[in-house]
């Protein structure tokens, strides 16, 4: 079995040879990269987040149908406006035959009869666009009626978008505090932990993820998640406590 170069970690000794550190410094980085990650995928996949964006979405479409409805009154209202106009232009041209009809102008009763047949046609076109006007207009209230319902769901969307928005913001504070305060712990266990075995570390946690790092149990010869052939054990057995060894099995880090 090969031999593989230990990495000392600097962990200072006390007296009596036994390590003053209760924990490895790389087993602690390793349990705060680990907790890091967690709370950075809370973070990212936070709940607040999915239904802050549905109530977006639904904003948006509120905000679409209320476009539409506001060119359609448009529509409407326009169309309106050149039917009255219509209307007026008739109603004028039939008043002044109705003027000329009484004025003694015209004497012949043909021509008084062609006379009041057009007048009538001209009435009868006037009455229809009125009619499609008054219509028109109806439904144009009906268009202002349906846009202020969608304005009031979208004022109520807004408020809930605002407390959605806030609410994570909160959320997302409080994790970013938590992940500050990991990162000043982070940075204090790297200073206490060689350099080297901090690099090989971050080197190697790409790979092996939480489990880059184990503790050797001398008393079982465990650490590694592979069976270490007894050769392997022995020859960590044989190292100074507070090591930093390579794996010959998998090429994890072996605290010993």
């Amino acid at each position: 079995m090969p031999e593989a170069s230990p990495l000392d970690d600097g962990t200072p000794d006390d007296d009596n040879g036994e390590s003053t550190e209760s924990v490895h410094p790389l087993l602690e980085i390793q349990e705060i990269d680990t907790e890091t990650e967690q709370l950075q995928h809370r973070r990212a996949t936070l709940p607040l987040r999915r239904d802050l964006a549905a109530a977006q979405s639904e904003q948006r479409e509120l905000q679409r149908q209320i476009d539409t409805v506001g060119l359609q009154r448009i529509e409407v209202l326009t169309r309106q406006k050149r039917l009255e106009d219509e209307a007026a232009i008739i109603q004028a041209r039939a008043d002044k035959d109705d003027n000329r009809l009484y004025s003694r102008e015209i004497t012949a009763i043909r021509d008084l009869q062609a006379l009041q047949d057009e007048i009538a046609g001209l009435r009868s076109r006037q009455g229809v666009l009125e009619e499609r006007a008054i219509e028109a207009l109806v439904e144009a209230e009906e268009l202002s009626s349906e846009a202020e319902t969608l304005e009031e769901q979208r004022a109520a969307g807004d408020e809930r978008v605002t407390v959605l928005e806030a609410e994570l913001a909160a959320t997302e504070a409080s994790i970013d505090e938590q992940l500050a305060a990991l990162s000043g712990t982070r940075t204090e266990a790297a200073a206490r932990a060689e350099g080297s075995a901090v690099a090989a570390y971050e080197r190697l946690r790409q790979t092996f993820g939480p489990s880059t790092a184990v503790s050797f149990d001398p008393s079982s010869g465990c650490g590694c998640p592979q069976q270490m052939p007894a050769v392997e054990v022995a020859r960590i057995k044989r190292r100074t406590e507070g090591e930093v060894l390579d794996c010959a099995e998998c090429g994890r880090l072996v605290l010993r």
